[in-house]
């Protein structure tokens, strides 16, 4: 599992790191207390157009850039998306999301939306 900062730049431990994510039903070493229902985040962002010009010029000298450019882009969409799902538990009571599920599709010309759901429950440490 892992916890996400609100720094969109950087991975660590974030100030709700009490919220486990989880893609499966359960936590090895947690039972689940009490379901709190379902919870989703979602985040929309654009791919600036002069980033897309740099990478694509730079591209002609190092094959990767584009590459990293759209990697680097997709890991903090999913990051702003996986933050506000665990942002959303926490409201509901919720210190873990079961069954953590993550879409991205493109909503328009360079605009993306990923949305991550899941279900919020409590748990306890066995």
């Amino acid at each position: 599992m892992q916890e996400y900062s609100t720094d969109y730049m950087s991975i660590g431990p974030a100030p709700d790191k009490n919220v486990l994510l989880s893609a499966t039903d359960a936590i090895p070493g947690y039972s689940v207390v009490e379901s709190k229902g379902f919870a989703m985040g979602s985040a929309v962002m654009f791919v600036p157009y002069d980033r897309v010009i740099y990478a694509f010029v730079r591209s002609l000298w190092h094959s990767t850039a584009r590459d990293d450019l759209y990697s680097e882009f997709f890991r903090r969409l999913r990051h702003k998306a996986l933050l506000r799902l665990s942002e959303n538990a926490r409201r509901m009571g919720a210190n873990a999301v079961l069954g953590v599920t993550l879409q991205i599709w493109r909503a328009g010309y360079g605009i993306y939306e990923a949305y991550a759901y899941g279900t919020a429950v409590e748990v306890k440490k066995e």
